[in-house]
């Protein structure tokens, strides 16, 4: 009851095209699920939505989480990465899912623009009532017209937009909302030393906020 040999291969050839396209699939599907939470999510940041769940938070711990969870991706893009912190713990007064979000989205950001680099650092120090965050990679130096429209939501640099980096072109427009939502800031500025992206958070949320 066995067909020829030609016939078992060209059904097996068939069976393998039904499962790449089936992984296609899932894959288009996937990317359309992420950028349909991105736009919900970063919608409700920008008209201020977001509930905030404060909780004390130790910041350090919460860096060192989202660089293990990352390391996948650092040894694949071959990154060495350095934490650089002098306290052992560092308290603020947080969301820290919208904070692991905002800490997510920086090292992704990084990894994306920094692979030439080889290297991302990220550090963290208590400068008055504030608690300052800096991730830096060593990519290509990001041009100065270009760092003014950065944190506008769609954004994509020169370089995102020559070599496709799936970006949705929400991470930074994000990272910029979560900051305000907790009364603080982020800056970045790109040059010889690297692109240094900056974010200064108070250590506890202005009352009646």
């Amino acid at each position: 009851g066995h067909g020829p040999a030609w016939q078992n291969s060209l059904f097996e050839d068939n069976a393998e095209f039904g499962l790449g396209m089936t992984l296609a699939q899932n894959a288009i599907r996937g990317r359309l699920e992420q950028l349909t939470n991105e736009l919900f999510g970063f919608v409700k940041l920008e008209h201020k939505e977001m509930q905030l769940h404060l909780g004390k938070l130790d910041m350090v711990q919460l860096m060192e989480q989202m660089l293990d969870e990352m390391t996948p991706s650092f040894v694949k893009n071959e990154l060495q990465v350095e934490f650089l912190h002098a306290e052992h713990a560092i308290f603020l007064e947080a969301d820290g899912e919208l904070l692991a979000r905002l800490f997510g989205n920086l090292l992704n950001n990084a990894v994306k623009y920094g692979k030439e680099g080889k290297q991302i650092r990220a550090s963290m120090e208590k400068e008055g009532e504030y608690v300052v965050t800096r991730v830096i990679n060593y990519g290509r130096i990001i041009p100065k017209q270009e760092l003014d429209h950065i944190f506008q939501k769609f954004y994509r640099t020169e370089q995102s937009r020559s070599r496709d980096t799936g970006g949705t072109g929400l991470g930074l427009a994000i990272v910029q909302q979560i900051a305000e939502l907790h009364h603080g800031q982020v800056r970045v500025k790109s040059d010889l030393q690297g692109t240094v992206f900056e974010v200064e958070l108070p250590v506890g949320m202005p009352k009646g906020k």
